[in-house]
């Protein structure tokens, strides 16, 4: 019989405290399970940009612990932990009440660090949906105030933004909001030029930080946004007040008058993990708990703790220093379930922590984004864009929600639950999805790159009228060819396809050709690792052959399907060129069969 002593209960349902919950349920863990969360919503940090900008709605981004744990053997409780009595083992809430424990799992994350004076009380923050809502609704009145107000000065207050921390989050903002808040202004009627974006921090950006290697990156994109952030480094901040940012830079006193001010200059442990009776000895610098590499309390092996509140002991052997990112926390949800049916099964040893990156990400404005998979291949643009979101929509919390979302973003792309022809057919190939994504986007992009070079409705409607029946008939030229199946095998996927060449196709033509020839490079790079060299031949030819179609769908004059305009030939030829293939036609090229 199950009694509080054998039960689990988890303090914190981020990403490694949900992880757990669905890690363990997914293994039938035999005892009681309660996941404790002040929210009753789960919240999907790494997005939060998109949810702001609208690019995301907010079921995808923050859906409802309810939904999530659905048909799951999980007790949820809405509720604030105030107190832990690590020797009683039992739990007291804000409300009064208490609840005792067997195992307990601490994922509590971390809460702002305020250290300038006054910036608790006027600087706004961005961690939560909360701050998401609140940000944007204080920036829409900003903005309308200054629409309607005739003084220069007062618009150039109230149309500054200065943005306090050059970390990750503090970045992603700057780089969101140098698309997103020039939109919002001209909507209003108002000067775009007028905006300006500030970034203050002490030292370089993204300094110290996981996504470190990608800071070129980040300003290279900071220069081509609408609005172009500004960069104060070198800066310490010392008070915020109600429209100002004081800081002393070369040892001269400055401030920056603003109508809006964020806070992302770094965490702090969450007041729960401070209030813990665990000597300074067994904590981190920062005052995280020290965990052995099975993420167990030093003293305490009834008692786990992941995510941003913990630090594996860098004085054990095995110990290593992980980031404190969403696929860390992910992972280590899983390591934390297998301990508990270990220990539930009694057995002697528990598993240790292991983490495999699959790389790091940023979102770098509107549309566009970078993802750095594997640490191997760097995808800039809006190709970086959607490798990003798919990595993410990988740590979804639930198979029912990535469905949901799946349909939303990439049309089953990624799980393949719906079809049940999707389980005839190996829809990888043996590739990791991202690289997927950029076989399957040296296509699209090629193609659309052929496409923008010659526009008007009715060459545009041939134009995908041609790339849909080479598209389609792709599998059947080629029956044996794992890649081409794993990219165009599915209706969904062609479907997904199209979308994309028709949104793409409305980018400048010298851009798109930058990118078709960097993602066909990037593509030849990656199919040696599991395609044969027959099977390499026949994706080159396959994706010549959808741009070839295009140029030839409307001709050099209406419904003239033998010439290609020069515009287009010029694209050709990069193509070819960048494919290393010779100067030759496609089969159907040939013969002259065409839609």
């Amino acid at each position: 019989m199950n009694s509080p002593a054998s039960s689990t209960v988890i303090i914190g349902a981020g990403f490694a405290g949900l992880f757990t919950a669905l890690h363990l349920t997914n293994q039938r863990y035999p005892h009681p399970l309660t996941l404790i969360d002040r929210n009753d919503r789960f919240g999907f940090k790494p997005l939060l940009y998109d949810y702001m900008s609208g690019e995301m709605e907010s079921y995808q981004t923050h859906p409802l612990y309810v939904e999530l744990l659905q048909g799951r053997d999980v007790t949820f409780i809405k509720g604030t932990v105030v107190n832990v009595d690590l020797e009683a083992r039992r739990l007291h809430f804000s409300e009064g009440a208490a609840i005792d424990y067997g195992n307990l799992v601490l994922t509590v994350g971390n809460v702002p660090a305020f250290f300038a004076e006054g910036a608790a009380d006027y600087a706004l923050t961005f961690q939560t949906k909360a701050d998401a809502d609140a940000l944007k609704q204080h920036l829409l009145s900003r903005l309308q105030a200054a629409v309607q107000s005739s003084s220069a000065d007062e618009r150039r207050s109230l149309l500054t933004v200065a943005i306090v921390g050059g970390g990750p989050v503090g970045v992603e903002l700057a780089l969101t909001l140098g698309d997103l808040l020039p939109q919002w202004y001209e909507a209003m009627a108002g000067n775009p030029a007028e905006i300006r974006i500030v970034l203050l921090n002490r030292g370089d950006i993204l300094s110290g930080d996981v996504n470190s290697r990608l800071r070129d990156t980040a300003m290279q994109a900071m220069e081509h946004r609408t609005i172009q952030p500004e960069l104060i480094l070198g800066a310490s901040v010392t008070r915020v007040r109600p429209e100002a940012v004081e800081f002393t830079r070369d040892d001269e006193a400055q401030h920056l008058t603003a109508g809006t001010i964020v806070w992302t200059a770094g965490t702090k442990v969450h007041p729960l993990i401070q209030s813990l009776p665990i000597p300074d000895s067994q904590r981190a610098r920062r005052g995280q708990l020290l965990v052995k590499p099975t993420l167990q309390l030093l003293e305490h092996p009834d008692v786990f703790a992941a995510g941003d509140c913990s630090v594996i002991d860098p004085g054990d052997a095995a110990g290593a220093t992980l980031p404190a990112t969403a696929q860390v926390a992910y992972q280590q949800g899983g390591t934390i379930a297998d301990a508990l049916i270990a220990k539930a099964k009694q057995q002697d040893t528990l598993p240790s922590c292991k983490v495999s990156f699959r790389g790091t990400m940023m979102k770098l404005g509107l549309g566009t984004g970078v993802a750095n998979v594997f640490d191997r291949y760097e995808i800039v643009g809006p190709v970086g864009q959607t490798i990003r979101q798919v990595m993410y929509l990988g740590l979804m919390p639930t198979p029912s929600h990535n469905v949901r979302t799946a349909l939303d973003w990439i049309k089953d792309d990624v799980f393949q639950l719906h079809s049940s022809d999707y389980h005839d057919i190996d829809y990888t190939a043996g590739y990791e999805l991202e690289e997927l994504i950029i076989l399957g986007s040296a296509v699209i992009l090629s193609a659309a790159a052929v496409s923008a070079a010659e526009t008007g409705s009715l060459s545009d409607w041939m134009e995908t009228a041609a790339l849909r029946q080479e598209l389609a008939g792709a599998t059947s030229k080629y029956p044996t060819n794992r890649v081409v199946h794993a990219l165009f095998g599915h209706q969904a996927k062609r479907k997904r396809a199209m979308e994309f060449v028709q949104t793409t196709r409305q980018q400048n033509l010298d851009e798109l050709i930058a990118e078709a020839t960097a993602s066909i490079n990037q593509a030849i790079a990656i199919l040696p690792k599991q395609a044969t060299e027959q099977e390499t031949h026949e994706y080159k030819a396959l994706l010549y052959a959808c741009c070839d179609r295009i140029a030839r769908a409307a001709g050099s004059g209406l419904l003239d399907h033998q010439r290609v305009c020069p515009a287009e030939a010029a694209v050709l030829d990069t193509i070819r060129t960048t494919l290393s293939l010779e100067n030759s036609q496609p089969e159907n090229s040939k013969t002259g069969v065409h839609p």
